[in-house]
């Protein structure tokens, strides 16, 4: 079993920040395209990181040592599968622990689910925000109800909406995940649609695309393996992709990224609604265009 002080995952975003691991594993761990904290060995399914809230001693040690280690660095991210499900008290005193030991520290952030959140008050989180808790990474994936439910997510879009608004209206930055072919062929339309729902409702901080490759032993493995679901080829990825962003209003000022090997693409803005033709060109072409028919599924081991 991998103890709670080594971080299994972080955003590609947060490559050169300090990493603190907070907890261990996903609070959650059920979504049926994720094996992040299992591994298929024998034909079973084992735990590989078990959810854990780390000793808050073991913390401070953590980052008094980093803190001698790079004083001058300027981001930290609190590690583990969704660290906002610690206790507000608890968090509260490392990030002021962080405060007193980095002094030219700008961002700190960590992954957050939809029902850690939710599970907070407005005050907990304005006070996390006011001791520098900056940007939360948020995996909404979509915003398809029954896509939401096939993959045993455990939100909804309404969830999901009240959220990001509730963080967000807190003076904490949104950066949402969406991932590509999640509905696989059967839902690839409705997730689209549904999914840019969500982005017109909170005009999040950041909306960011990873592409479906799904993890040896996940539960999402066996339904592909059985032919109950069936993988997008890239065109269609990119189709997916061009269907969202076009029902994307073009008030939204949302920055959009594309910063993950899984993806096809890699068209970005600093402001959605100003770029959105000519990502919509820049996708069109790319669609269109011969190359993409020799493209095969990326079909990556690890996330």
């Amino acid at each position: 079993m991998i103890p709670a002080s080594y971080i299994i995952i972080r955003p590609p975003v947060e490559a050169f920040s300090v990493l603190i691991p907070i907890t261990g594993g996903c609070s959650w761990n059920r979504c049926r395209f994720c094996n992040t904290y299992r591994n298929s060995f024998n034909n079973q399914n084992v735990l590989i990181q078990k959810y854990e809230i780390r000793e808050l001693e073991q913390i401070y040690i953590d980052i008094d040592i980093w803190s001698k280690e790079v004083p001058q660095a300027q981001s930290v991210f609190l590690g583990g599968g969704n660290a906002l499900s610690v206790p507000t008290a608890q968090l509260a005193s490392i990030l002021k622990r962080i405060k007193h030991n980095f002094h030219h520290v700008r961002r700190v952030s960590c992954y957050a689910k939809v029902l850690d959140i939710l599970q907070k008050s407005e005050e907990e989180l304005k006070t996390l925000q006011n001791l520098g808790l900056s940007i939360c990474y948020i995996g909404i994936e979509s915003g398809y109800n029954i896509l939401l439910k096939y993959m045993h997510k455990g939100q909804t879009q309404k969830m999901e909406i009240r959220a990001i608004q509730k963080l967000m209206s807190c003076g904490i930055k949104a950066s949402l995940y969406i991932i590509l072919g999640l509905g696989g062929r059967k839902w690839s339309k409705m997730h689209a649609k549904e999914t840019a729902k969500v982005i017109n409702a909170v005009n999040p901080t950041i909306f960011r695309f990873r592409t479906l490759n799904v993890l040896p032993g996940s539960p999402l493995e066996q339904e592909i393996k059985m032919k109950k679901f069936e993988i997008l080829t890239p065109r269609e990825v990119l189709e997916e992709e061009f269907l969202l962003l076009s029902k994307i209003e073009s008030k939204i000022t949302s920055q959009f990224r594309n910063d993950h090997i899984s993806n096809y693409t890699t068209t970005e803005s600093e402001n959605f609604g100003q770029d959105k033709e000519y990502i919509l060109q820049e996708l069109h072409f790319l669609i269109n265009s011969d190359e993409v028919s020799k493209w095969k599924h990326k079909n990556l081991k690890s996330m």
